[in-house]
């Protein structure tokens, strides 16, 4: 059985590991030993959901108590390259939350340290696994859209995640807001169907000290160009829109198992295909296409468990999810006020003055 260490006790732990790993660990695939978390109360609770897990206050106590197979790094974005690397010191394989890190070079010292040791770098972008997206990644992979490929894609809600610190809205802890909350879930989905991306402008509406609550990107790839647009604060039209010369299609991310695509008849809804193994027999067994986010981190876990089994390919690779990092690095360091027209001028103005790119010296 697979020897596991979980680093960080918080919400997506409690609310999307905790469930499959309790079914893989009473399937006897794997052992969770050890729970990693400042906060020994959160940590206890969730290593007493395991039959032999202990928890700790921090990697280098769990390091020198016990030996693990594979680290599951969930702890804020600012600690996972710090976390990944002690981990892989340790001889682990490394299954990291996204975003990957904060900072491309923290990007670079993960897979370098992975390199090293020859151990398996996955980085987990749970969004990999709706089966709409992977059915379009293969059309466009295939050319059945033609050239000159162009996209919007768009998402925004109300921010409800049960953050347990306000991490998240700290730059110094986070590392940047709602681009990096779901930007980098989109941004990978992009990246996956299109190549490496580029940013040519970049707009947030952060202030300093802070972190942005709404992004907006034009962005440019090998395959495509478009804009990308992020918001914590209020619902957007919600959805990928690619349009190629042979074809569109439309993508909704409330509906994981269908897309749209526009024929010489009009457009017309498409089941889709693409499955994953939900357990480690050789052949993969039961398959499975979530529905819902929820069975994509089952999916996403049996991925990495199989990887360091039979050596089946990563989802996503620390090389893959370092593109996304610099990406968004690109974005931040050149980020612009966003108009915000509904405002008085006044307001507009204060806010731009305000921004946390603008000169403050």
């Amino acid at each position: 059985m697979i020897r596991v260490l979980l680093i960080g006790a918080g919400a997506v732990v409690q609310e999307h590991y905790r469930p499959p790993l309790r079914r893989l660990e009473k399937a006897r695939a794997i052992r969770v030993l050890g729970v990693v978390d400042p906060d020994q109360s959160r940590g206890r609770r969730v290593a007493g959901q395991f039959k032999e897990s202990r928890s700790y206050a921090d990697c280098t106590e769990a390091f020198q108590r016990n030996s693990y197979d594979l680290a599951i790094i969930a702890s804020p974005p600012g600690l996972h390259a710090d976390h990944a690397c002690a981990a892989f010191e340790n001889g682990c394989h490394v299954l990291c939350e996204k975003p990957m890190t904060t900072t491309r070079a923290d990007a670079d010292r993960m897979n370098a340290a992975a390199l090293k040791v020859d151990r398996l770098l996955g980085v987990a972008y749970p969004r990999r696994f709706y089966s709409n997206f992977a059915d379009v990644a293969q059309l466009v992979a295939n050319g059945d859209l033609g050239d000159d490929l162009e996209f919007t894609y768009r998402e925004g809600h109300t921010y409800g995640w049960p953050a347990a610190t306000d991490a998240a809205f700290r730059r110094d802890k986070a590392g940047g807001g709602a681009l990096l909350d779901i930007g980098v879930h989109m941004l990978d989905h992009l990246t996956w169907i299109f190549g490496d991306p580029m940013v040519r402008r970049s707009f947030d509406d952060s202030l300093v000290g802070g972190v942005e609550t709404n992004s907006l990107l034009t962005l440019e790839f090998p395959r495509a160009r478009g804009i990308m647009q992020v918001s914590w604060e209020y619902p957007l039209n919600n959805g990928l829109w690619i349009r190629g010369a042979s074809g569109e299609v439309m993508l909704d991310g409330n509906d994981l198992r269908s897309y749209r695509r526009k024929t010489p008849h009009g457009w017309t809804l498409v089941p889709t295909k693409t499955s994953w193994p939900t357990d480690l027999t050789p052949t993969g067994g039961k398959r499975i296409r979530p529905g819902n986010l929820r069975p994509c981190f089952d999916a996403e876990v049996v991925a990495m468990l199989r990887s360091i089994v039979y050596g089946e390919p990563l989802p996503v690779t620390g090389s893959q999810a370092a593109s996304v990092q610099a990406a968004i690095d690109a974005a931040y360091d050149n980020a612009e006020p966003l108009d915000c027209p509904w405002l008085p001028e006044d307001e507009q103005r204060a806010a731009r003055a305000k921004h946390w790119k603008a000169d403050h010296s």
